[in-house]
């Protein structure tokens, strides 16, 4: 009998330690989520997988309810991502091999599986990349899609599709991302240790500058305002600034034509013209200015505008003009920082020599049939 009961105590203290490991193994769930560096999401837990600790979809999610879905729209400035949970998948019966793609279904090479179980394909913020639909209203450029998700490789019937939208509020940049022929120049620029900047200039129809002249040409009456805005548009906007130091207009697009009248010398507008507006220079990346529109005296039935730009290191260097000043009269203008636009026109006039900005032609055209009239006459009599 002291035999068995001392087996009995033998075995009592065996199962007081096999209770005692289950209970270190299955740690208090109150506690186990100090021990993931992230907080897992609501469709996940924390929980120890191969010796570490990590956030991976619950044992017992399940849903039979699509609407729970809930997508993860990052609209970015070059890009559009939309993702969903893997946890949200699988809940619904998705299995591993999940196909994600676009209207343009070129764009499901982009899916991904990525870290923390999100399922996710890309697109660019283009009109048309991966069947982007663009629609802008007076305040935002909006971009339409359609996610699709399929369970295998054999495509018979879409399981799941979703709607999805991307907004930008319009500005300068926007608006010129977004229009379909912009009337638009760009100019390639070298910082020696600072890269490569990208500076783009263009005409704007209203003073909110989202609206730009699209085409080839852009045809205003005499009495309207042309916009000119000008964006450092790629490159560190976090020490540079814009900065026009000199634009002026020409009757034809040779930047180095001598006939010039200038709006902005010397970083400065031309006092001597009361329609001449510069809203911002050199304070930002962002550069604007207004201007009634004019034509040179004579033939010239076009206008060619020029501006030479400055990137202006805001840390080193003195960038927003002092204008109360006398300026000089002198300028020395660096060819290969200039931006060329047009040609601009007025309405109603002839335009046969757009390209170049040539002088009308339409007298010494009407006079030909005068000069040749008398010769004729003799031939015949």
């Amino acid at each position: 009998m002291p035999r068995m009961e001392g087996s009995g105590l033998l075995w009592l203290t065996l199962a007081s330690c096999l209770l005692t490991l289950v209970s270190a193994e299955q740690p208090d769930p109150s506690t186990v989520q100090d021990k993931c560096e992230e907080s897992c999401r609501s469709e996940e837990e924390c929980r120890l997988h191969d010796g570490v600790w990590g956030c991976f979809c619950r044992q017992d999610l399940n849903s039979s309810d699509v609407h729970s879905l809930q997508p993860q729209l990052d609209c970015g400035a070059k890009e559009i991502k939309v993702s969903l949970g893997k946890c949200q998948l699988q809940g619904l019966g998705f299995g591993e091999e999940v196909i994600a793609y676009l209207r343009d279904r070129n764009c499901s090479s982009i899916l991904q599986w990525e870290e923390r179980n999100w399922l996710s394909v890309t697109s660019p913020a283009q009109a048309g990349a991966c069947g982007n639909i663009l629609e802008r209203n007076q305040t935002h450029a909006i971009y339409s899609n359609t996610f699709y998700l399929v369970n295998n490789f054999i495509i018979r019937d879409t399981i799941l599709n979703i709607n999805f939208q991307c907004a930008y509020p319009l500005d300068m940049k926007v608006s010129l991302q977004t229009a379909l022929q912009p009337i638009v120049s760009s100019l390639n620029i070298t910082v020696d240790g600072e890269g490569e900047f990208i500076v783009r200039m263009a005409l704007f129809q209203d003073q909110n500058y989202t609206s730009p002249y699209e085409g080839t040409i852009a045809v205003l009456s005499v009495e309207s305002i042309l916009y000119v805005g000008a964006i450092l548009d790629t490159g560190d906007t976090s020490r540079f600034n814009l900065l026009l130091k000199n634009c002026y207009a020409t009757p034809t697009k040779d930047k180095d034509d001598p006939v010039k009248y200038f709006i902005i010398r010397n970083s400065c507008p031309n006092l001597q013209d009361s329609t001449i507006h510069v809203e911002e220079n050199g304070v930002s990346p962002e550069s604007r200015f207004s201007v009634q529109m004019f034509m040179f005296a004579g033939n010239y039935d076009l206008v060619f505008l020029h501006c030479e730009v400055h990137l202006c290191d805001f840390l080193n260097e003195q960038c927003q003009p002092s204008c109360s000043r006398r300026l000089n009269d002198v300028v020395a203008i660096d060819p290969a920082r200039v931006l060329d636009l047009g040609p601009i026109t007025r309405k109603g006039a002839q335009l046969p020599g757009v390209m170049s900005g040539a002088p009308s032609t339409k007298g010494f055209l009407l006079a030909w049939p005068m000069l040749l009239l008398p010769v004729l006459l003799a031939w015949l009599f």
